[in-house]
């Protein structure tokens, strides 16, 4: 009697040769660039959409923008997606269904 292993949809982790070092502090330069220039486009419906992209591509959904609106847990959310969406590697823990990639990998 032979197993079917069923299929797994997980991404492969990133090879070790391709993660490119990280420093804290021009990650964190990094993140306070993109914070001021996705804060004053969100004037516009721009700054909004760049948002909901910022959010797909580091796993969350787009509707979680509505989450911005909790008092506490909209900060959160915030910090979190845009320390991940201005990061060099993919560190975290992806989900199966949703990919996830930063702006400068």
């Amino acid at each position: 009697m032979t197993t079917v292993n069923p299929p797994t949809f997980a991404q492969p982790a990133a090879p070790v040769a391709a993660r490119r070092p990280d420093g804290g502090v021009m990650h964190f330069v990094r993140f306070l660039l993109i914070w001021l220039l996705m804060g004053m486009s969100c004037v516009l419906l721009f700054g909004v959409i760049w948002i909901m992209v910022a959010l797909s591509s580091t796993g969350r959904r787009k509707r979680d923008i509505l989450m911005f609106l909790i008092p506490v847990w909209g900060v959160v959310v915030q910090i979190q997606t845009l320390w991940r969406y201005t990061s060099k590697n993919v560190y975290w823990s992806v989900r199966a269904d949703r990919p996830s990639k930063s702006l400068f990998a």
